[in-house]
């Protein structure tokens, strides 16, 4: 695409979006993951590390496929919308969703924890 072409910005746009929402659902997952392994310090650190090395390799890729790893600004404004998107329309129910299945689990497993033959097999 040359400077003054316009003919394929469209795709490079919805490209963009659908990687920033991507990276938004990655972000999900190292906080789902965090949440679920009670994250200190250094493992907190290193699920940072994880999404910022995942969000960028999704980006740069991204961004290579869409747009032959040309810099535009509405490429990378296409990218932080599409994670706005995520974040502020998909993120807040699914993350009810998870913690009451997750809060389900967690009883199922008490309860499995609680018969006797669980604890003589397992002990």
């Amino acid at each position: 695409m040359t400077l003054y072409e316009t003919v394929g910005q469209l795709q490079v746009f919805v490209w963009m979006l659908a990687a920033g929402a991507l990276m938004g659902a990655w972000y999900a997952v190292t906080a789902l993951l965090r949440r679920l392994l009670e994250a200190g310090t250094w493992l907190g650190l290193c699920a940072d590390a994880a999404f910022g090395l995942g969000a960028g390799a999704i980006f740069c890729l991204a961004l290579y496929t869409a747009n032959r790893g040309q810099v535009r600004l509405y490429a990378v404004l296409a990218a932080m919308l599409g994670f706005a998107l995520f974040a502020g329309g998909v993120y807040p129910p699914g993350k009810r969703v998870i913690s009451a299945i997750i809060v389900i689990f967690r009883r199922i497993i008490v309860i499995i924890r609680n018969y006797r033959w669980i604890n003589v097999i397992f002990k």
